[in-house]
């Protein structure tokens, strides 16, 4: 991690997933940056945080539980769960239902000027015709991910459940931008879930896939520093081109 602007300076942020993948990453870059972190995840690492509260991601009650135990005031809530290989209703429980049950109940105890980040997927070709599945999956709640799995078919269908959750963590992030008065809401657009680079991008910029995370955490440091004080319902991608590429194809440009 290269040395970083002291951004967060005396700023206290959570980060939901702060011992796997890209939510590491953040964590360690936002602790570079000045912070004091506090580490939200089921595994006891503490490397990067100055503080853990483990949760369960698959419990709505351990999820309140954090957010009653976290401290008034925050200063910013950075939601990167790890999506693990597993079934899809397992995935959308941990990484779509979880991080909005926690940050909706956190929000209204964040400091003014406090900022939400969540983690969004690049749109694609496939973005309108999945928007009927990305209003419900933006609206799903603890404990409906089974019925919403089935009712969408996503077992069957060749449906990328990662992307699925970035598109609704977008359209909730564009659908609460003024939520909470003073708290600014934006996403982060990473090239995949834990932000390593895709073959094809490290050729065209020159970086290495491992390098994809620790740059994108850079952008999430921004983004939930006083810098991006003007910008809520915003997307940062932080992609290595690879939105640009899916949007000069789409536009013929």
């Amino acid at each position: 991690m290269p040395d970083l602007p002291r951004l967060l300076h005396n700023r206290r942020i959570a980060v939901l997933g702060s011992g796997h993948g890209l939510g590491r990453a953040v964590a360690r870059a936002a602790q570079a940056a000045g912070a004091e972190v506090l580490g939200i995840d089921s595994d006891a690492r503490f490397d990067h945080i100055d503080a853990l509260y483990r949760t369960d991601l698959s419990d709505p009650a351990a999820m309140d539980a954090v957010a009653q135990a976290l401290p008034q005031g925050l200063d910013g809530l950075a939601l990167f769960p790890v999506i693990l290989e597993t079934d899809p209703a397992t995935q959308l429980a941990q990484a779509l239902a979880a991080p909005k049950r926690l940050a909706e109940a956190l929000a209204p105890k964040l400091a003014p000027g406090g900022a939400i980040l969540a983690r969004a997927a690049p749109r694609h070709a496939d973005w309108p015709r999945a928007l009927d599945m990305i209003r419900a999956a933006a609206a799903l709640r603890p404990g409906e991910a089974d019925d919403f799995a089935t009712r969408w078919a996503l077992q069957a269908e060749a449906i990328d459940t990662p992307r699925l959750i970035g598109w609704a963590m977008l359209a909730w992030t564009l659908t609460h931008c003024h939520s909470w008065p003073g708290i600014r809401v934006n996403a982060l657009t990473p090239a995949s879930p834990d932000g390593h680079l895709p073959p094809a991008l490290t050729v065209a910029s020159g970086l290495d896939a491992a390098q994809g995370p620790a740059l994108a955490a850079q952008a999430a440091v921004f983004l939930l520093s006083g810098l991006s004080a003007g910008l809520t319902g915003a997307t940062l991608a932080a992609d290595a081109g690879l939105s640009a590429q899916i949007q000069s194809r789409l536009e013929g440009l």
